[in-house]
């Protein structure tokens, strides 16, 4: 029994009911002019013999004859062609299926099987891609889980840090409501101690002549002054915790300078300044620095070239920690700040700037250098 192949199924589907409706046209078509013949018999003026006609037709019907089958060869040859290139894609993509490892996953392997017909073929490339819209599908809903998942967690831990930070807060001015407390005791406790030691050395005390009362009264002045002790050393460790930050203003304009020079040193900084950018490098020189205030515009050596100077020798020093650079621009603009980063530069402030904006700068990267809250000039 033989096995109808798709080049087979393609013609039986497409040409055939292309051919009979050609052919019954042309049969109409004949007779058609067999009738105009017949009747043109009877009107001419002169006989027209049978055998005449009769070959008259079959010429007809021969050249109509051959113009369907030439119409139905070209037809076949465009068919076998179009065949042709479909097979040769679908055997590329089983050869790159194949390659990547997904034959057995998807079925890659059946579209080198000439044996199949064509349209199983590709009813196994539609399937193909239904599952990997599936698989794709299941990967973004895993992917959109995890995202969703980060996301949460992300706002537990910024929650987390908000407790954290107010935490932080109520505990610095728990810190500073019991410093106050014990610099109040210890105000409160000199007088009590002087007035105990005015009442030993009275006369009235000594003409008492009670040696119990006087014993009370020594020990009670050795109680105070114990307690006078705690209370110094308590208070020792509040007095010693803040460490002033360092500060390095870099500007050509002299009011500026002093007025960010006054602003932070008021907030407890120390603060170092400079005119140009060689001055800047010199002052690094000499000391490290926390954060920098660097002028973009100066006249010797720009704020970029400068920073650029800064970076290069912090890395020959790696024994001092890296400071932060803050530029001090007029023009803040999307290529200016790419500029600024490049050079290495952490952060900007416009020109102008208020008092508040530098105060601001330092509490962003200095983080407990300023008490919170705390207004500038």
């Amino acid at each position: 029994m033989s096995v109808e192949t798709d080049k087979e199924r393609a013609w039986s589907r497409l040409v055939k009911p292309i051919l009979w409706p050609a052919l019954a046209i042309q049969l109409a078509l004949v007779g058609l002019c067999l009738a105009v013949g017949l009747s043109g018999r009877w009107l001419a003026l002169s006989p027209v013999s049978w055998s005449g006609t009769f070959w008259l037709l079959v010429a007809l019907m021969v050249g109509s004859g051959l113009n369907v089958a030439a119409f139905l060869m070209l037809l076949r040859q465009r068919i076998r062609a179009m065949e042709a290139r479909v097979e040769s894609a679908l055997g590329r993509l089983g050869q790159r299926l194949k390659a990547e490892g997904g034959d057995d996953a998807f079925g890659a392997g059946r579209f080198d099987d000439p044996e199949l017909p064509l349209d199983q073929r590709l009813d196994a490339l539609g399937s193909m891609c239904d599952a990997w819209a599936s698989r794709w599908a299941a990967e973004l809903d895993t992917a959109r889980g995890a995202e969703q998942r980060l996301f949460d967690d992300l706002e537990v831990q910024q929650e987390r840090l908000v407790r954290l930070e107010t935490g932080r807060v109520r505990a610095q001015e728990e810190s500073r409501l019991k410093s106050g407390y014990l610099s109040h005791l210890q105000q409160m406790l000199k007088p009590l101690m002087a007035a105990v030691s005015e009442v030993l050395s009275s006369d009235s005390c000594r003409r008492a002549g009670s040696e119990s009362g006087r014993t009370a009264i020594e020990g009670l002045q050795e109680r105070l002054a114990e307690t006078a002790v705690l209370l110094e050393n308590l208070g020792e460790p509040a007095a010693s915790e803040t460490v002033p930050g360092r500060v390095l203003v870099v500007d050509d304009g002299p009011v500026n300078l002093m007025l960010a020079q006054k602003v932070l040193e008021r907030q407890g900084l120390q603060v170092a300044t400079a005119t140009s950018g060689s001055e800047a490098l010199e002052c690094l020189e000499q000391t490290p620095f926390d954060l920098v205030f660097m002028d973009i515009y100066m006249a010797d050596m720009d704020g970029v070239e400068t920073c650029r100077a800064w970076r290069a020798r912090e890395v020959e020093q790696p024994d001092r920690p890296r400071c932060v650079m803050v530029a001090l621009t007029a023009n803040a603009g999307d290529a200016d700040r790419q500029r600024f980063r490049e050079a290495g530069m952490d952060d900007y402030l416009a020109k102008p700037y208020r008092p508040q904006d530098l105060l601001d700068r330092v509490r962003h990267w200095l983080p407990g250098l300023l008490v919170a809250g705390e207004g500038g000039a």
